[in-house]
């Protein structure tokens, strides 16, 4: 059941409203209060439905009573109750906020009952009217979008306050001003109001607009026109998106797009994106290049129609991994737009979307074509070193002519991966060549190869002219040599002289039956191992000659030495018996005589003992240097010589008697028989032992002892020795591991005679830890 219709009457006697209201069709209850702010207080509970208000009230408070009615009770419709004649204050009511209004008079039931009815609907639709408009104002205040109207005039009417902080100026102060001080650029429309470019239509633009501190904003601007009940326009009504950032950031995106479009089409490297079929979506234009194609032909086209045939299966699999998310790098081949191929190094990796579904591939390639041919001609190159330095190896070591001939066949064959080889050496006269050693050779044609005549051609290209001979099964090949093919069971032959001194001694014969030719690089190895078996060839001979001459040397040296060592003692012999029987300046010249042959004598010995040095085995073992000093001295009795010093034994060998001989024997040459000489031996470094012969003679000058001791250097004693005895000394002092100098035996005074020192290795016993640590030497 309804709730009854709640009217209440303010003012004076209610009449027969009451009775008026019971006819309306429903319940109704009608609350009398004749002053006003008793019917203020019940219409502000809320439980009132209807007013109606008389005018006439007391001390003319209608129409203000009416106002204040209205603040208390927004949502109650107010009638109001006039006399006639009062239009005017029923006007004014109207425009305070009343419903309606009722001539006293003039009212019956149903024109009561239709205002009321009337009035509760327009103000149910006032009420949802404000609540719209409210809901809509907080939407727009709220709003991240700015919001401004703009009247016909560009003057701005309404800025909601988000447009306010696109402007950077509170909302209210927007208002009143033209649009036009907002708005950026050189290309402004003319009309008043720039924002409503068409007025008939919804617009959507971007526009740079100046904020209040002078900065710039860019904004995404969407324009509806506002147009009057009749349509007319009356402005515009803008929402205003600050899109500054995502503008940047958009400009920012384009310029890294741009410079990264700009790397990858200055890239080296081609770069291949292809779809998730293996079609190709982009190529940069190295790797259009690189195929001899345009970018745009490539697009579209399936990454295998760039393969060749033998590659498709692989191709199929390296697709398959990067479906499973795999990033690889390898080498395979393309082929080019004419035909070539080319090989490539690539690496392919996958990509995916957001939702992590395969995409694609993006695959960067590298033309490596020239970098593999070098590494094959460089792997070429090794092999070829390889094959000489063995060549060379077996040509520096081999002991015999058979054996290098025997071995580097051997060797040029397995490495560089030949079936059959021969060497040939020519005779003495010079006519016919012989075989030496083969590998391969068929047992058929070994009768009649065994001796081939180097006159007859093609062989005189070899053993006559010295050039290389390349067989090779040609269109144009001789009867002869196809022949020799036949023979040799060859597809390819190789015939290279061997050279010693600039002459043919041999050949070496090099056979494939594979090859159909000789390729330039194993050309050049085959002529440059025929050069290294000629050298080794060569070095054979010239060893055979050195030892021949070697022999024919010691003949005639030990000859020499035998003979005139027997024709010295004849003549030291008659020069005895002259000097006895001789007397005066005829005695002199004999002594003379006798000097002279006494010095050949020692010419010879020196000589003997330097062939010993170079002929017999260093073979050092423990030396008594005590007794080698004291037997030298007891060799020398009419001289002085003092000897003083620790006994040691010392590493030597018999030849160390040599050093003391010639050193005493110089000083006595140069110093006289009455010179004194002074040997000393003391401890050096606790390994070594330090000799000194020092003597009153007449000393050595300093510009001489830096090379005084070397063979062909006389120095200051010219036509007084041949020097060599010191050359002896130095070269044993070496040979037995010690080193020698010459020095002022009185610092500073080379006239007071010489000082000759020298080390000897000592002879050191292991010595036990419990031993009692006596030296060896003492």
């Amino acid at each position: 059941m309804s709730e009854p219709l709640r009217v209440l009457l303010i003012g004076e006697s209610p009449g027969n409203l009451g009775e008026m209201l019971r006819t309306c069709g429903r319940k109704a209850e009608l609350i009398h209060r004749e002053r006003p702010r008793d019917g203020l207080a019940l219409a502000s509970g809320g439980e009132i439905d209807v007013v109606l208000l008389d005018l006439d009230l007391a001390d003319g408070e209608g129409t203000a009573f009416l106002d204040r009615l209205r603040r208390t009770a927004p949502d109650i419709p107010v009638i109001v109750l006039t006399a006639a004649g009062e239009d005017r204050a029923a006007f004014h009511a109207m425009q305070s906020g009343a419903q309606d209004y009722l001539v006293r008079e003039k009212t019956d039931a149903e024109l009561l009952c239709r205002a009321i009815r009337y009035a509760q609907e327009r103000m149910r639709a006032e009420v949802l009217l404000r609540h719209s408009e409210a809901m809509y104002r907080r939407l727009i205040e709220n709003l991240n979008e700015g919001i401004i109207a703009v009247d016909e005039a560009g003057l701005i009417t309404f800025a909601n306050p988000r447009m306010g902080e696109i402007f950077g100026c509170p909302a209210r102060r927007l208002v009143g001003l033209p649009i036009a001080g907002f708005i950026a650029g050189e290309n402004i429309p003319a009309a008043p109001n720039p924002f409503c470019r068409q007025t008939d239509q919804r617009q959507e633009f971007e526009q740079d607009l100046i904020r209040c501190d002078g900065g710039q904003v860019h904004a995404l601007v969407a324009t509806s026109p506002i147009v009057d009940a009749a349509g007319a326009p009356l402005g515009c009504l803008a929402g205003v998106l600050d899109i500054t950032g995502r503008k940047q950031a958009e400009e920012a995106l384009r310029q890294s797009e741009q410079r990264y479009r700009l790397v990858v089409e200055s890239l080296s490297e081609g770069i291949w994106v292809i779809d998730r079929n293996a079609c190709t979506s982009f190529v940069n234009p190295r790797m259009a290049e690189m195929l001899g194609y345009s970018p745009g032909e490539m697009i579209g086209r399936s990454v295998h129609s760039f393969l060749p045939a033998s590659g498709w299966a692989a191709m199929q699999d390296r697709l398959k991994r990067r479906r499973d998310g795999t990033r690889e790098q390898y080498e395979c081949k393309f082929t080019r737009k004419g035909g070539e191929t080319i090989t490539v190094l690539v690496i392919s990796s996958p990509f995916v979307d957001d939702a992590g579904e395969f995409q694609g591939s993006i695959v960067g390639v590298m033309d490596i074509t020239e970098r593999k041919r070098v590494e094959e001609e460089i792997r070429v190159r090794n092999e070829q070193l390889m094959v000489l330095n063995q060549v060379i190896s077996v040509s520096a070591t081999s002991l015999s002519l058979a054996e290098l001939l025997e071995v580097s066949l051997e060797k040029t064959l397995n490495l560089m991966g030949f079936h059959v080889g021969i060497v040939y050496m020519l005779d003495a006269e010079r006519k016919q060549a012989t075989l030496q050693h083969q590998r391969g050779m068929p047992p058929s044609c070994m009768a009649s190869n065994r001796i081939i005549k180097v006159h007859h051609w093609p062989f005189n290209f070899t053993f006559i002219a010295g050039q290389p001979r390349y067989i090779e099964r040609q269109a144009d090949l001789s009867s002869i040599e196809a022949t020799i093919l036949e023979e040799f069971g060859v597809s390819a032959l190789a015939c290279i002289p061997l050279i010693a001194e600039s002459v043919v001694v041999g050949a070496v014969y090099a056979g494939s039956r594979e090859k159909m030719s000789f390729s330039r690089e194993e050309r050049t190895l085959l002529e440059s191992i025929g050069k290294e078996i000629g050298s080794g060839i060569l070095k054979g001979m010239l060893h055979k000659r050195l030892e021949a001459a070697n022999r024919e040397a010691n003949l005639y040296l030990d000859i020499m030495t035998h003979d005139i060592k027997n024709a010295e003692n004849v003549s030291n012999l008659y020069t005895d018996l002259l000097i006895g029987m001789l007397e005066g300046e005829t005695a002199q010249y004999v002594r003379r005589i006798q000097s002279s042959i006494q010095k050949s004598a020692g010419i010879l010995r020196n000589v003997t003992t330097i062939r010993r040095i170079h002929h017999d085995a260093s073979d050092l073992g423990p030396i008594d240097l005590d007794a080698v000093i004291r037997g030298e001295i007891e060799a020398f009795p009419g001289i002085d010589i003092e000897f003083s010093g620790i006994r040691c034994p010392v590493w030597a060998d018999d030849l160390l008697c040599e050093v003391f001989s010639n050193l005493i024997r110089s000083a006595v040459r140069f110093g006289g028989s009455d010179i004194r000489i002074v040997i000393r031996v003391e401890d050096y470094d606790g390994e070594n032992v330090l000799v000194s012969i020092e003597d009153t003679g007449p000393g050595i000058p300093d510009s001489v002892k830096e090379s005084f001791f070397h063979r062909n250097d006389r120095g200051w004693t010219e036509g007084c020795g041949d020097g060599l005895g010191l050359f002896i000394v130095s070269t044993l002092i070496e040979r037995y591991g010690g080193t020698i100098r010459v020095e002022d035996r009185v610092e500073g005074r080379p006239d007071l005679g010489a000082a000759f020192r020298f080390t000897l290795r000592e002879v050191l016993h292991a010595v036990d830890d419990d031993d009692d640590g006596d030296e060896e030497c003492g």
